[in-house]
């Protein structure tokens, strides 16, 4: 099914230009463009009032926490135990995009730290949610079209960073910090 779904999506690259430069903005800059947007939210939008201090410092530990543990911990224990070949590697094709990448790509270290960026937003203003998650899901999908990625591998990514930022906020929540 992930081989299937992987064939679909990349076998539209090279039918058109303006769709491979496209994706490999999405792929390579839109993570760029989805941080700055979390930052502002973050740091910006709130009214300058102590409770407010107290919300952003709360929102950036808890954004800070998750990444930690979804991209610094989960993330490389998944590679560890469950390596998993890219698919430019796997199928021996030269992906769209030009860098290096680690051997290793299950899950998405990319999908797994914008949701939980989205997933922060979620709990500040749900109107920047979306258009964070709507981002989240485009870099994804990007990923995979250019080849640097397997499918499971950015929904698996996406989970991962969805959940550990609930998880945390829930945690942190009832005990009170």
């Amino acid at each position: 099914m992930d081989r299937a779904v992987f064939d679909f999506i990349h076998s539209f690259v090279g039918q058109y230009f303006w769709l491979d430069v496209l994706m490999i903005f999405l792929a390579q800059y839109l993570p760029y463009i989805l941080t700055i947007f979390f930052l502002y939210l973050l740091f910006l939008s709130f009214k300058e009032d102590q409770e407010k201090w107290l919300k952003r410092i709360y929102f950036f530990f808890l954004a800070s926490l998750s990444l930690l543990i979804a991209r610094g911990l989960i993330v490389p224990l998944f590679r560890f135990f469950l390596p998993r070949s890219r698919p430019f590697l796997a199928l021996g094709f030269d992906p769209l995009l030009q860098g290096f990448f680690s051997a290793a790509s299950f899950p998405s270290g990319h999908a797994a730290v914008f949701f939980v960026l989205a997933s922060v937003a979620f709990f500040i203003n749900r109107r920047w949610f979306w258009y964070l998650l709507v981002g989240a899901i485009l870099n994804a999908a990007a990923r995979v079209y250019v080849g640097v990625h397997w499918p499971s591998d950015v929904l698996v990514g996406a989970v991962v960073g969805a959940i550990v930022t609930v998880f945390l906020h829930r945690f942190l929540t009832q005990v009170k910090l």
